[in-house]
């Protein structure tokens, strides 16, 4: 019994360290308080427990790492003075060394883009992202890992869209020292070759191994399938198609396009396997299978991510190499607590999370669930009860990111996976024959590309079955605590009481309206929900830097969110890009009753959605004077001009619940702001979405005046080249006076009402 206690204390010294760590980010308190706080704590239990030292340590212990989490998350979370990041918002020359390998994409239209990681070195200090657009023509320039590289451009922090369910990249990245982007201007950029140290010729070699197997698949195979197997080999997204990624979200392997510990693992497996044939002793299998994960760990660049996959893939293997599940869940306790005790942000990354969980569900539950298919084929047995065990540990960090559990996933592990895998571990050799036999291993290439293209479909077709997947609704914060207590103590009842609140969530009994004002970046998007769960969107986002799907990246997941299952009406201002270019990812992913439009062409919508025109749903103008009324929302259309181009025709839209109203402007500009008050509409409103994301361009004096709004809404992407909002803008709205919210600031902004009462919280709190 004592090793069981003992793994026991250590899970929750871990969950006492994670805790410390969430305190500290969420309350932002000062080390003294934490000090101070744990200390008097501590003596309180110590009274407490005075005669029962068993007791004492189980009370006292926790506290402990409580304060540890914490204090670490505050040592790290501080960035010295010189950071780079503090001189966000200055123009800046900055010189540094390439730390990652370079990266050189084309973009949809045509144009490249160079990204480097840099370490910055002078005056500022710490990581950064500098992307570089060369011109028609240009000569890229060669750059390696350790070359010195300079530039210069305003510096911006790293941003995110700031919305529930977010994957949060910036946290991520400050992690790996990363806390700034710079677009080079268009002086470019200069890079010096250096003569590196055995280090850095090490990952340059490395690097040179990666351009190898690169160079060598896009020699026989199409350019999506290169990616797609180059991704499987050594991760990364780039040039892969959308529709693949898609088939494999849906059936719960899209992991397999990145290096995770079950990429370490299955190589792993592979080696045991072949060591097993050989019967070799177990020790000496482990110790194969060690040098082979560390092998392809460095093959993937070392990245940060690759070395905690290689970590959690180590433990896997010695769990089931070595027949010690009990001695593996210990290692990968003590593991977590090493990782967060040198990095505590980790516990804010994606890929930290569901390594963890899914290895803790393989460790803990993969042997019971085992035990209880025995009677089936034992090829189908182990792949789904590890499939079970990793998707039952993960559920609710994948439903919070995603809100859609794969009911595929078992199907795809056991027929599609060990496809995948010979691909996986026959590229690799691909590559090594390819540079002894060229022409071997062309054909050997050409081999991998058929079998990948059947594995692929064969996963198509699992995707397209009737309910491959499912919408599901957010877990919280209790809710997901309330299911690791079930899952751990073995209580179906407990987790058949959680369908409760969730059969409430999808079927919403009635409430308030909500208005949510999503952050899109340099867009708009506005979401309403009325008192029985009818969804309204007033534009859509749109398309960044010509190859982020805001809609389908931001606006989708949003949506699924809030657990939207269809979408009644969509109201679109204009056609521009910005306001309905997301329109198009939400048409394709979701039931849409109608679109409300400004009366552009048909084909102009087809053309901004990315949808042809026979696949649209109904599309109609709307006039001024309409009025829609879904579930006691009234929406009325106040402007709708029938000639003209540009932001000049935008429609105006004004929500209204009881007496509270809401008033979308689009980008409409002053000369019709005073065509409209000329015409003597009543454009008053509870709350103001700004016209023209602040533009001096729109919200006149005059119109503000009419409007005379409690609150106002800025639609505007953090750091935009526009210089959005103006400062004249804010003056203006800062007279009437008006409580300003804005996107890039404030994240997402929800107003509740009932009618009678306005309250509003958004994402990043004041």
């Amino acid at each position: 019994m004592k090793p069981k206690v003992s793994n026991a204390m250590l899970n929750v010294l871990l969950a006492a360290m994670a805790a410390g760590i969430l305190f500290m980010e969420h309350f932002q308190r000062s080390p003294k308080f934490l000090i101070v706080t744990c200390a008097a704590l501590t003596m309180c239990g110590i009274i407490l427990t005075w005669r029962r030292k068993n007791l004492t340590a189980w009370l006292i212990c926790p506290i402990i790492f409580f304060a540890v989490g914490g204090l670490r998350f505050s040592a790290v979370d501080t960035l010295p003075p010189n950071d780079v990041s503090k001189f966000a918002g200055e123009y800046a020359q900055i010189t540094g060394v390439i730390r990652e390998e370079p990266q050189v994409k084309t973009l949809p239209n045509g144009s490249t883009q160079m990204r480097f990681v840099v370490d910055v070195a002078g005056d500022m200090q710490g990581g950064l992202i500098l992307t570089y657009y060369p011109k028609p023509g240009e000569t890229l320039l060669a750059a390696r890992i350790g070359d010195k590289i300079s530039a210069g451009g305003n510096l911006k922090l790293i941003s995110n869209y700031k919305n529930p369910g977010q994957i949060d990249t910036v946290t991520r990245m400050k992690a790996n020292g990363i806390t700034a982007r710079l677009s080079a201007d268009k002086r470019g950029i200069s890079v010096e070759a250096v003569d590196g140290g055995l280090w850095t010729e090490f990952l340059r070699g490395v690097a040179a191994i990666r351009e190898h197997y690169r160079a060598s698949m896009a020699e026989v195979m199409s350019a999506e399938d290169a990616a797609a197997i180059f991704a499987m080999l050594f991760g990364g997204y780039a040039g892969l198609n959308p529709e693949l990624v898609e088939d494999f979200q849906t059936t719960g392997i899209v992991h397999i396009l990145s290096v995770s510990g079950s990429h370490m693992s299955m190589l792993a497996m592979a080696t045991a396997w072949l060591c097993l044939l050989m019967r070799l002793p177990r020790g000496v299998t482990f110790a194969v299978g060690l040098f082979v994960i560390g092998t392809y760990a460095i093959l993937s660049a070392l990245l940060p991510q690759v070395l905690r996959s290689a970590t959690m893939g180590v433990l896997i293997f010695f769990a089931k190499t070595l027949d010690a599940e009990a001695e593996g869940a210990r290692l990968l306790t003590m593991t977590a607590m090493c990782m967060l005790l040198n990095q505590p942000l980790l516990l804010f990354d994606i890929s930290f999370q569901l390594s963890f969980t899914a290895t803790a569900g393989l460790m803990y539950l993969s042997a019971d669930l085992r035990e209880a298919m025995e009677r089936l084929p034992k090829f189908f047995t182990e792949p789904a009860s590890m499939t079970i065990a990793a998707q039952a540990a993960s559920l609710p960090i994948v439903v919070w990111y995603f809100n859609q559990v794969s009911l595929s996933s078992v199907l795809a592990n056991v027929f599609v996976m060990p496809i995948l895998e010979v691909v996986i571990i026959g590229g690799l050799l691909g590559g090594i024959l390819a540079a002894l036999v060229p022409i071997a291993g062309m054909i050997f290439f050409a081999g991998m590309a058929l079998i990948f293209g059947a594995g692929a479909e064969l996963n198509r077709a699992f995707a397209s079955l009737p309910f491959s997947s499912v919408q599901v609704p957010t877990l919280g914060l209790w809710a997901g605590l309330f299911y690791y207590a079930a899952l751990i103590l073995r209580r179906p009842v407990i987790l058949l009481a959680m369908l409760l609140p969730i059969v409430l969530s999808v079927v919403r009994i009635g409430g308030d309206v909500e208005v949510s004002f999503v952050d899109v970046g340099q867009g708009d998007c506005a979401i309403v929900l009325t008192p029985h769960g009818k969804c309204l969107i007033f534009d859509a986002g749109g398309v960044r830097e010509h190859m982020f799907d805001v809609g389908g990246r931001v606006v989708v997941p949003y949506l699924k969110h809030e657990n939207i299952r269809e979408v009644d009406k969509i109201f679109l201002t204009h056609v521009h890009e910005d306001h309905s270019g997301g329109a198009g990812a939400v048409i394709k992913k979701f039931p849409v009753g109608e679109v409300i439009t400004a009366g552009e062409p048909r084909s102009e919508y087809a053309a901004v959605f990315g949808i042809a025109e026979e696949y649209l749903p109904p599309l109609r103008a709307g006039h001024a004077g309409e009025v829609f009324t879904v579930d006691g929302v009234q929406v009325e259309v106040l402007f709708a001009p029938s000639v003209g181009s540009g932001n000049e025709i935008s429609n105006v839209y004004r929500v209204r619940y009881g007496g509270l109203s809401f008033l979308i402007t689009g980008d409409l500009v002053k000369e019709v702001e005073a065509q409209i008050l000329r015409e003597g509409v009543d454009v008053s409103s509870t709350v103001l979405k700004v016209g023209h994301h602040g533009s001096a361009t729109s919200s006149s004096e005059e119109f503000l005046r009419a409007v005379s709004p409690r609150c106002a809404v800025i639609c505007v992407g953090y750091g935009n080249n526009f210089g959005h909002p103006r400062a004249e803008v804010l003056e203006r709205l800062e007279r009437l006076p008006a409580k300003i919210y804005r996107t890039d600031r404030d994240g997402l902004i929800k107003f509740r009402t009932d009618g009678k009462r306005l309250s509003v919280e958004t994402f990043n709190k004041r």
